[in-house]
């Protein structure tokens, strides 16, 4: 009868072990993916950032080289951090990512503004790639079929008005002939149309003033061609757009990652995804 007992009680503990052990892989596991996330969306503002300054360099006489510096020193930081963190067999695809990212400054004083739009706009979505990777891997071990269906849509949502916003700033550095204009005019009447259907996800992120006016100015180059702005004017408008799809992207992965584990940090500034 003792020896009995005795075996049931090795066996229950020995099922208590497991199950710590196991709860506790699944906490790493959990862990590691939060922070890889977190690493991820800090080099898509550091890649913002980037941008920025370039296109700076671009339209003015100023030199970013101390700005790039600092921001070349982060972002090699960062993406040793995300190797670092990395499963062993995930590895190799952040290496190409880091390779990417150093690539950002290589001749960058050559480019066109397009290009220069272009090439870092790919920079973000690669970082977004990644980051949806992570979600979609996390939500099917999780067996949450209600929240991917949602979390895809969204997604998708995001994807593509970051595509229409690319498509409108390439726009713009044509917009002094009529055919660029045209396009312009297009251009603006598809993101319009974008944000309105981001609104369905967050309608505070699109009501806010700055995106209220851009979608005006916007309606306003469509409808009106007597109605101009100058380049610049139009870069800066983009940027407010920017500004607005990045909070709702931002609200949606911290949505989720609320659900899966626990809220993302806060940005300490706005941040543009492009």
């Amino acid at each position: 009868m003792m020896t009995t007992m005795a075996i049931l009680g090795c066996l229950f503990l020995a099922g208590i072990i497991l199950m710590f052990q196991a709860s506790k892989q699944k906490q790493a596991n959990f862990q590691r993916k939060y922070e890889l996330i977190v690493t991820l969306r800090h080099l898509i503002i550091l890649c913002r950032k980037h941008r920025s300054a370039t296109h700076s360099g671009l339209i003015s006489s100023n030199n970013p080289k101390s700005a790039l510096e600092k921001i070349n020193s982060l972002l090699l930081e960062q993406s040793n951090h995300l190797i670092s963190i990395a499963h062993f067999n995930n590895k190799p695809t952040y290496r190409i990512l880091q390779m990417r990212l150093s690539k950002l400054s290589q001749d960058w004083s050559e480019r066109t503004i397009a290009r220069n739009q272009i090439t870092h706009g790919a920079a973000i979505r690669h970082c977004m790639y990644s980051i949806d990777e992570i979600v979609m891997a996390w939500l099917a071990e999780t067996d949450q079929s209600e929240l991917c269906y949602q979390y895809h849509t969204n997604w998708q949502q995001i994807i593509d008005s970051m595509e229409a916003l690319t498509q409108l700033r390439i726009s713009i550095q044509d917009i002094d002939t009529k055919n660029g204009l045209l396009r312009t005019q297009y251009r603006c009447t598809a993101m319009r149309r974008k944000l309105n259907q981001l609104a369905l996800i967050s309608p505070l992120s699109i009501a806010s003033p700055a995106c209220s006016r851009a979608m005006h100015i916007m309606e306003e180059m469509a409808d009106n061609t007597d109605y101009a702005l100058s380049s610049n004017e139009l870069y800066d408008l983009t940027s407010d757009i920017s500004i607005s799809i990045t909070a709702v992207y931002d609200q949606m992965l911290s949505k989720l990652t609320t659900e899966l584990y626990v809220p993302l940090p806060k940005m300490t500034t706005p941040i543009e995804l492009q």
